[in-house]
């Protein structure tokens, strides 16, 4: 049995690595010298994230641009290892960078430009955002020299009753406004349960979705817990594989990621029975539930009867709008609430009062409500394009998650290598994402193509390319 190469020594220099792309910047830029070469196996996300002092979040995060991007492969037991055509897609397409809406996509793409289609996963047009309702809710927010004691960290009033009424309108989710805590983003607000449920008891040991959110799994990891990966179908996660030893679990409902599947009611009963025969608690990752396409209405697993002893809600205006507002909310179990924000003044997990007040503003004056309408019928239209395409143009590949949010995933059983396909897309100007990339023990072949970015008109420009690139790779 052939052995797995030791992982690269690596040394990032400390200053700028406040994100993931500018840590994926700097590993690009090794691959160009030469530092890294083909085959070289990183180091683990664990032991890079120690080295250089930042969260690990952020490290996978990182790994995850360079796997898109086709500069490493991702591989079972050997983690990520520098692919064979690195240096060639280093400098063609430059530093992958995380993109943000249409009108702010920088990453470049074959031959320096701008990519043709930008089909990565979770990235909302922020084009679609009324730029005079913007610009009013952060006048609104800039009124007021904000004070040092007017309330705590992540105490937000005028956020937080805004949002209370925003869930219970949009999403059918009832909060008291003391059960309601803002955070500077999702892994902020699992790090704050997490510190407060170990703090409460022994927590040892959780579970979540596998394939699933990478970024959720991060802190599930570094906090230490056993963590146990659920296989998924295409109803969601597998209920009846959970344990009774298990504290707490991680899943996402609505349009389970990556794989699209929505959770029908059935099981949502079940998951939450399991949870109160075992005292558990049950994360639920609100964050694309806003848009639903071909399927029946159907709220959060909060919104259900006897789930507000069990369930924390997390939300995020990072799909909605944009990324770079870093702001989520969690909407916790009362028995939580008081222990999650002790948790996160510890850490000091404080967002922008600015932006907490602009986001209150834009939800209050009714310019939020009025966005969801507009991206969901634009969201809407562009998915029916690309599905059309599609079927049109590759009937063989199983779409699946195409009557919610804002991507699908479509897979293969027996062809090409789903992270080459990637590495091929991207050398033709579109950019995309493995699936094999979000799994651990469950690796579906496949991609996973977010649509809200692509206009109707370059829906069967794009599918072709995605049929040449498979062609030419024997699928």
């Amino acid at each position: 049995m052939p052995r797995v190469a030791p992982p690269t020594t690596l040394h990032l220099p400390k200053q700028d690595l406040r994100t993931a792309e500018t840590v994926a910047a700097r590993l690009v830029r090794m691959i160009g010298a030469g530092r890294l070469a083909p085959g070289d196996r990183l180091p683990s996300t664990r032991a890079l994230a120690q080295a250089s002092g930042v969260p690990r979040s952020r490290i996978v995060a990182a790994y995850e641009l360079l796997g898109a991007g086709g500069f490493v492969r991702i591989k079972a037991g050997s983690g990520a290892v520098v692919a064979a055509d690195a240096a060639a897609a280093e400098s063609a397409a430059g530093a992958p960078r995380r993109s943000t809406g249409t009108s702010t996509v920088k990453r470049t793409a074959a031959g320096g430009q701008r990519p043709r289609f930008n089909l990565m996963p979770g990235a909302p047009d922020t084009s679609l955002i009324d730029r005079r309702d913007w610009r009013r809710a952060w006048r609104v927010a800039s009124r007021e020299v904000p004070e040092v004691d007017r309330y705590r960290p992540n105490e937000h009033p005028e956020l937080v009753t805004a949002l209370r009424h925003h869930l219970r309108q949009v999403r059918g989710v009832v909060a008291d406004e003391a059960d309601i805590v803002v955070f500077p983003g999702v892994t902020a607000a699992l790090t704050a349960v997490l510190d407060a449920m170990a703090g409460a008891m022994p927590l040892t040991r959780a579970a979540m979705e596998d394939p699933g959110y990478s970024w959720a799994r991060a802190p599930l990891q570094d906090s230490g817990v056993d963590l146990e990966l659920i296989e998924v179908d295409d109803q969601g996660l597998r209920v009846e594989l959970l344990r009774p030893t298990h504290q707490l679990v991680y899943v996402t409902p609505a349009h389970q990621y990556p794989l699209g599947a929505r959770m029908p009611v059935g099981r949502r009963h079940d998951l939450l029975q399991w949870a109160r025969e075992h005292q558990a608690i049950v994360i639920e990752d609100d964050f694309d539930g806003e848009f639903r396409h071909d399927a029946a209405p159907l709220g959060p697993l909060r919104a259900m009867t006897g789930a507000d002893e069990s369930v924390v809600y997390i939300g995020t205006a990072s799909k909605t709008l944009t990324p770079q507002l870093r702001l989520a909310w969690a909407v916790l179990p009362p028995q939580l609430s008081a222990a999650v924000r002790d948790a996160a003044r510890r850490r000091r997990s404080d967002s922008c009062g600015v932006t907490a007040r602009a986001l209150a503003s834009f939800i209050e004056s009714g310019a939020m409500a009025r966005h969801l309408a507009r991206t969901q019928r634009t969201y809407a239209a562009r998915r029916r394009r690309l599905v059309a395409a599609l079927e049109e143009q590759l009937p063989q590949l199983r779409i699946s998650g195409a009557d919610s949010g804002m991507h699908l995933a479509a897979r293969w059983n027996d062809g090409p290598v789903d992270t080459d396909v990637v590495a091929g897309l991207g050398r033709r100007g579109l950019m995309t994402s493995a699936l094999s990339t979000y799994g651990i023990r469950h690796r579906p072949n496949g991609l996973l193509l977010g649509y809200a970015q692509l206009p109707e008109t370059a829906a069967a420009a794009a599918v072709g390319e995605i049929s040449r690139v498979l062609g030419q790779s024997g699928g």
